[in-house]
């Protein structure tokens, strides 16, 4: 039998972390003297200590660790869990070999430029959004620009003030034809809303899905965007990722269609996952 400092040394844990096991009810001591309070351990309890600690570093919290040193929880459960934490793990190091891969760029870039550009591209993970829009074909960034217009007057058929959502474009064509132009405008809706759309409306919503995304901000004109996604572009090469779907346009201020010259708008190409 041990005394807790005697069984804190043996098990390299610390003597808090025993009184606060003993305190939740996860590892109670042999014996605890009531008058004194000095608690002792058996040598057996240093393999249950011990699933303690495995259980911790696979990540499980202590509210899961209980059931399982209680048998509560079944071989089949303890798999699922195992797995739930293996997909968890995964994706951690996705996340951490993207990070690596976007250091070797800063790196590579202030090797060939000596500098790191102020409007440097990132990588993000953006949510599903939902997106009240009308999709049209269009002959130039004018035309293009106009159905801004068009989308806000349907928009105040349904909601008379309008609506505080992103205005978002999305690009659909395979390719890029100036002539040519398939694009969507929408606004951006929360999760549960469920707009009333006339029969007659031009209006559609659109799911947009969860996509890993290269961003840049732009300011400025959508006619001088190349030099934006020119930047994209190089990052993505270098990064050894691919493009992957329809590129989209958000738009982090809503735009005045007499001064869209100083539009502030994040450029997001869908990457491979």
């Amino acid at each position: 039998m041990y005394r807790i400092g005697d069984f804190s040394r043996i098990a390299r844990v610390s003597s808090r972390l025993l009184r606060f096991y003993d305190e939740i009810g996860l590892l109670k001591p042999m014996h605890a003297d009531p008058k004194t309070g000095y608690r002792v351990y058996s040598a057996h309890q240093l393999a249950e200590l011990n699933r303690i600690i495995v259980l911790k570093d696979l990540g499980f919290s202590l509210e899961q660790i209980g059931p399982v040193l209680k048998n509560k929880v079944n071989a089949a459960e303890l798999r699922g869990m195992l797995l739930m934490r293996r997909t968890e793990a995964e994706r951690a190091l996705a996340s951490e070999t993207q990070k690596l891969r976007q250091i070797e760029t800063r790196i590579a870039q202030i090797e060939t430029e000596g500098k790191l550009a102020a409007d440097d591209v990132l990588v993000r993970v953006e949510p599903a959004r939902r997106l009240l829009s009308l999709r049209r074909v269009v002959a130039s960034f004018v035309e293009a620009r106009a159905l801004i217009s068009l989308l806000k007057e349907q928009v105040r058929v349904i909601y008379r003030q309008g609506h505080a959502g992103q205005l978002v474009a999305v690009a659909h064509s395979q390719e890029f034809e100036a002539d040519h132009i398939d694009v969507e405008l929408g606004i951006t809706l929360a999760a549960n809303e469920a707009p009333a759309i006339p029969g007659d409306s031009l209006l559609s919503i659109h799911e947009l899905p969860e996509a890993r995304m290269a961003i840049c901000v732009r300011v400025g004109l959508p006619e001088d965007a190349h030099l934006v996604t020119a930047k994209i572009g190089r990052f993505v090469e270098i990064n050894g990722d691919m493009l992957a779907g329809p590129s989209r346009e958000v738009f982090l201020q809503p735009p005045r269609l007499d001064r869209m010259d100083e539009s502030v708008v994040e450029m997001q190409f869908p990457l491979q996952s």
